[in-house]
């Protein structure tokens, strides 16, 4: 059990460490923005760098969202059964 435990809270502290990397990053972009090269966040304004962390950011967003209707559907299936 205690093992179960510790894995889920290593979990959501990478989970996090992702989250605060990208936001981090993408610091950059807000620092260097230039109007001139289109609108603020559109990927026609952003450095490859920050394109490829801004699709994983989102693509980690849809992983994390997946993975909690996951957690649901086994919570609710446990429920069900008994």
């Amino acid at each position: 059990m205690l093992l179960k435990v510790l894995k889920v809270i290593l979990f959501v502290i990478f989970d996090l460490l992702v989250f605060i990397f990208c936001g981090l990053y993408m610091m950059g972009y807000d620092d260097f923005y230039d109007k001139s090269q289109g609108e603020y966040f559109s990927l026609s304004s952003m450095q490859t760098e920050y394109k490829v962390v801004w699709i994983f950011y989102n693509f980690w967003i849809v992983l994390n969202c997946l993975f909690l209707l996951y957690i649901l559907f086994v919570i609710f299936k446990k429920k069900n059964l008994k």
